[in-house]
């Protein structure tokens, strides 16, 4: 009975010890692998964040690139701003990552109060780099302007984003509000007298207040500066009103282009109309700059032909904020779609009776080079000139008509203030 005891003693303690050295390390590898992973957090929300002072949460994940033997703690911090940790806002000092884990999940909560307050900002890292069993901590860094908003305010914020992402020469994401800076307007008619806005160096916010005055508020944006990257911009408007709008959203795919810094590319974003305390809103959604490019027929069609094979019977030019002409019925034009180079150009003249009717009588307009032999061309047109408008607006239907060919209809619609481009000098004959 003896030996017995001691048998099975001896092997309940060879169990005991096998188990306590397990080389399981909670990833089905059979050797534990001692290893420094990276650590990154993932956001569900921008980084920078404009609201009103309600019960709200904004949640987070931080996650390391593979799994630990040991439970990796991340750290948060306020860095900033005047708002009150666990009065205003509350967050976790801390959130732990479970051994055989990868990631662990929390929330930034915003908290209401009865006070009427100035607006308040907290900045907060996620991952402060006091992170241990780690190799590199991609932190993030949020920031929340808290706005206190009275009954029969409306808040406007405006954030920002590129179409598609746009990185530095070293491959590393450039943030949306380094990309570009624009100004968030509030403008009587669109762009006529600005009324308020905001121009800070983030995403933007803007408020109504109650005891403005009734009536019709346009929200445009524009810009301020941008870098010397091409990239077009979806913009984000949200409104809020306490206990009565609450983060309406809208958004506007390639609104503005980084491409025109002037004052003609701005976007329109919407149209607020204020009754006492109510607000309706209604979308607009235009590019000015967009809505106002010169249009030679409607359509884009430079390499196809016309009939039979003939001239091409549209195309759609283009210009700068200062006017230049991008693309459009001039001298490479000519060259690129037709093969014909322009060795001289006249003067086009037309005249405008007292209706607004337009008039070109038929002239010569150009001379182009083909295949060693010269053209002469010339052109003819009516059109309107509505001067309802501002700028004024020159539409002409005309003819280019060369000899021994079919004469091409063209469409020219231009502000009245320029009209420099039409192939040759267009000049209003008194």
């Amino acid at each position: 009975m003896k030996n017995n005891f001691i048998k099975i003693s001896l092997l309940a303690l060879a169990t005991i010890f096998t188990t306590s050295c397990s080389d399981d390390d909670l990833t089905g590898h059979s050797t534990k692998e001692p290893s420094s992973p990276t650590l990154s957090v993932a956001l569900d929300f921008a980084n920078s964040q404009t609201l009103v002072e309600e019960e709200t949460t904004y949640g987070f994940t931080v996650s390391i690139s593979e799994p630990q033997i040991v439970a990796v703690r991340v750290y948060l911090e306020q860095t900033g701003g005047d708002a009150t940790d666990g009065e205003d806002f509350s967050f976790p000092h801390s959130v732990t990552i479970p051994a055989g884990s990868t990631s662990v999940s929390d929330v930034i909560a915003i908290h209401a109060d009865d006070l009427i307050e100035e607006t308040e900002t907290a900045t907060i890292k996620i991952g402060t780099g006091f992170e241990s069993n780690v190799s590199a901590v991609n932190e993030q860094i949020v920031t929340f302007s808290i706005e206190n908003l009275v009954e029969g305010d409306l808040m406007i914020g405006l954030s920002w984003e590129a179409s598609e992402m746009t990185t530095d020469n070293s491959g590393v994401e450039i943030d949306a509000t380094d990309l570009a800076d624009l100004r968030l307007l509030v403008t009587d008619v669109p762009y006529t007298q600005i009324l308020g806005g905001a121009d800070g160096g983030s995403f933007e916010s803007f408020t109504i207040s109650s005891d403005s005055d009734d009536g019709e508020y346009y929200i445009v944006s524009d810009f301020y500066d941008a870098v010397d990257i091409s990239r077009e911009l979806n913009l984000t408007l949200t409104l809020d009103q306490v206990g009565v709008i609450n983060g309406n959203t809208y958004t506007f795919s390639n609104a503005l282009s980084t491409d025109f810094l002037c004052v003609d590319n701005y976007f329109i974003l919407g149209k607020v109309t204020k009754t006492g305390g109510s607000y309706t809103f209604e979308e607009v959604g235009t590019n000015n700059f967009a809505s106002q490019l010169k249009s030679w027929g409607g359509i884009d069609s430079v390499d196809a032909l016309g009939p039979e094979g003939g001239y091409p019977s549209h195309v759609t030019t283009q210009v700068d904020c200062e006017g230049k002409l991008i693309y459009g019925l001039n001298r490479e034009w000519m060259q690129t779609t037709w093969g014909e180079s322009i060795q001289t150009e006249g003067t086009v003249y037309y005249t405008v009776d007292e209706s607004g009717n337009v008039t070109i009588p038929s002239q010569y307009i150009f001379t182009t080079l083909y295949s060693g032999a010269l053209y002469d061309y010339t052109v003819s047109g009516t059109g309107i000139l509505d001067e309802s408008v501002t700028p004024a607006t020159l539409t002409i239907n005309y003819e280019l008509d060369q000899e021994g060919f079919s004469p091409s209809q063209w469409l020219y619609t231009n502000g009245y203030s320029d009209t420099t481009y039409f192939a040759a000098s267009l000049v209003l004959e008194e």
